[in-house]
């Protein structure tokens, strides 16, 4: 096995396991069951809002903020959650004036439907 491959494997095997535990701390299912029954259709994962800046972030929301905006983090919630529910990554752009300048605003979240 060549580096290249030692990487990529170390990269895989760190992402699942993050993602086991980030899945299982979440209780991602009971919160869905709960908004449902609150007549909700969706449920969005907030990553960052607006008013944060990641400049801000100590180095556990950086890390966990990198690993949410990851493909493969949609990929495994959907798989987990399983058919007839959709799950994507989405954020939202917007520069705004606010005392004659641009301020640039900027969030994103992970968005889960079902019918």
């Amino acid at each position: 096995m060549n580096l290249i491959d030692k990487l990529n494997e170390a990269k895989e095997e760190s992402f699942d396991k993050w993602f086991e535990r980030w899945y299982k701390k979440q209780n991602l299912e009971e919160q869905l069951i709960i908004a449902a029954s609150q007549g909700y259709s969706n449920f969005r994962i907030r990553i960052q809002e607006n008013y944060q800046r990641s400049s801000d972030f100590d180095e556990n929301r950086k890390y966990l903020v990198r690993r949410l905006r990851d493909e493969r983090t949609v990929k495994n919630i959907e798989n987990k959650l399983g058919t007839g529910i959709k799950v994507e990554y989405k954020e939202d752009k917007a520069t705004r004036k606010l005392f004659g300048m641009s301020v640039n605003y900027y969030s994103d979240w992970i968005q889960i439907t079902w019918k």
